[in-house]
């Protein structure tokens, strides 16, 4: 098959080799002029601080000092070790910085061939059904989606906000601690760029790191240290913020919003593809739409360990496009579906997590194994990872500076 790829990073890249090992011809479109989606990094931030207009001028959002929250033996493609025998160098730390991400991903391109098949500079602008899919006016007979879900910033609704009169912006646009110092700022979110911004402004600023994960912190006035951890934002009140515990952080300078990102598909009519709360509805496996699955999606599940994940993902697109097994009929591919929408809002999990797999994704992944006739993840996988969780969570401040017992085939000095 001839198949459009949308993006030219990790997922991009990836999906675009396997595609390739398939037997199919591969077009891959990438709107900016580099390889490496969201890990090429710029200084540069929108002229919007909350990300909030229509128009995108920015697309990556990583900040100067960002490091990997994940090992790079975990990170790596199979059969592509993040290490002088594939992209990266043995001496690179355990969890690298993001340049080092982006030069593995740039090699990986050189190395597979993949380059000479990528348009840069090329946006698309319009993908719809017409005896396959035409792309910007060019016919493809699949298409598959892999244009990222961290450039859209997501900043919730919370009553009074309109009348802050601080700085408000959004991670997307955070690069530096410069400019913060003295400054009392009130992070919102609890997961991994709240936790790194929140220590790292604590250098400079008075911090209070607001989520849903300290709604049991004690008191704020019983609390020392540099970072004071609180519930949620209740709602704003000038320049203070009301807990939804009922304390009130008073004279605020500055709100930082980590509360992740919305996933946008402009290119696509909202009769090929909706999206509820933060919800990409009618996928198969959350890969193909049910009711056709020519179109694709690759990437959209989080908390995961993303590459090894596209690269399951990618391989069972490439081996149902090449007939390699069969899909279900459309009957059980509906059922299937909803099936697991009904276990999902049965657990309570609120639609917008419905990407979510945590700890879901290795039997997600053995699934995907089983059904396209790939090797499961291997043991030491499960067991480093399972590792590296530990760490985290023992040791959220210094994790990726403590050693790991656990190792996979990337040479680690």
């Amino acid at each position: 098959m001839h198949v459009a790829v949308i993006g030219a990073g990790a997922a991009g890249l990836i999906t675009a080799h396997e595609l390739i090992v398939e037997g199919h011809r591969v077009t891959v479109f990438e709107q900016s002029a580099h390889l490496g989606g969201l890990w090429n990094y710029t200084d540069a931030v929108e002229d919007d601080p909350l990300g909030q207009r229509p128009s995108r001028r920015i697309h990556s959002s990583l900040y100067a000092s960002m490091r990997v929250n994940l090992p790079r033996d975990l990170m790596a493609f199979e059969g592509y070790t993040f290490d002088d025998a594939g992209g990266g160098r043995d001496d690179w730390p355990r969890f690298p910085c993001h340049a080092r991400v982006l030069e593995y991903l740039r090699r990986f391109a050189i190395d597979t061939g993949i380059g000479v098949r990528v348009r840069l500079g090329h946006e698309v602008r319009q993908i719809v059904r017409d005896d396959g899919w035409l792309v910007d006016g060019e016919r493809f007979d699949a298409v598959a989606v892999c244009n990222g879900h961290f450039s859209e910033p997501r900043v919730p609704e919370i009553r009074g906000f309109g009348g802050f009169p601080g700085t408000a912006l959004h991670s997307h646009n955070y690069r530096r601690p410069d400019g913060f110092a003295g400054k009392r700022v009130v992070v919102l979110g609890s997961s991994v760029s709240g936790g790194d911004l929140s220590r790292e402004l604590a250098d400079v600023a008075e911090v209070f790191f607001s989520g849903r994960l300290f709604e049991k912190q004690p008191p704020l006035s019983q609390q020392a240290g540099p970072i004071k951890r609180c519930p949620p934002i209740a709602n704003f009140d000038g320049a203070d913020i009301v807990l939804t515990n009922g304390e009130r952080i008073r004279d605020i300078d500055t709100m930082l919003f980590c509360t992740g990102y919305w996933y946008r598909f402009p290119f696509l009519e909202s009769d090929v593809v909706a999206v509820g709360d933060n919800w990409v509805k009618g996928l198969y496996r959350q890969i193909v739409a049910v009711e056709d699955p020519s179109l694709a999606f690759i990437g959209l599940p989080f908390r995961i360990v993303p590459f090894p994940v596209f690269q399951r993902q990618a391989r069972w697109l490439a081996r149902s496009l090449a007939g390699r097994f069969p899909l279900p009929s459309l009957a059980e591919r509906r059922r299937t579906h909803c099936d697991e929408i009904a276990r999902l809002r049965d657990a309570g999990v609120a639609e917008r997590h419905f990407h979510r797999l945590e700890d879901e994704q290795m039997d997600y992944m053995n699934r995907l194994a089983q059904q396209c006739g790939d090797r499961s993840v291997p043991d030491w996988f499960v067991a480093l990872w399972r590792e590296h969780n530990a760490n985290a969570r023992r040791h959220p401040k210094d994790y990726r500076d403590r050693r790991l017992q656990g190792r996979g085939p990337t040479r680690i000095a």
